[in-house]
């Protein structure tokens, strides 16, 4: 059993394993979307909710410990911040009150989620 955590202390660390779990939370929640355009009973709409509450505490969480291993940047700033104007741009476009003109956009959005995820579990690989 020690040998066991042993190869998974040297191969992984909490910010993979975190970066990972928003990379699953933030497909499934791109799968819920588009089955919510379609209609959806309540209960998905529930967990698509908690999957997009998720990823943001998540992504809150992993800029915690990049700019505490990394220092702080005007470059990783401007990422960090890029990631979030992705985030609240789809969220206010899906809040807006006119949202059938926006609304073909948000699947897009969703797809540019799925991509920042895949890149911080890039950044959170251990070499």
């Amino acid at each position: 059993m020690l040998t066991i955590l042993s190869f998974f202390s040297v191969f992984s660390t909490l910010p993979i394993i975190l970066a990972s779990i928003g990379l699953v939370l933030a497909t499934t929640s791109f799968i819920s979307g588009l089955r919510l355009v379609k209609g959806a009973n309540l209960s998905e709409r529930r967990i698509h909710r908690f999957n997009g509450f998720a990823t943001i505490i998540l992504y809150l969480v992993l800029s915690i410990f990049y700019f505490r291993t990394n220092g702080i940047g005007i470059w990783s700033i401007f990422a960090w911040l890029m990631g979030f104007f992705v985030i609240f741009l789809k969220l206010s476009i899906v809040h807006a009150k006119n949202r059938r003109r926006a609304f073909k956009y948000v699947s897009w959005l969703g797809g540019t989620l799925i991509v920042i995820w895949l890149i911080l579990v890039y950044i959170n690989i251990p070499i």
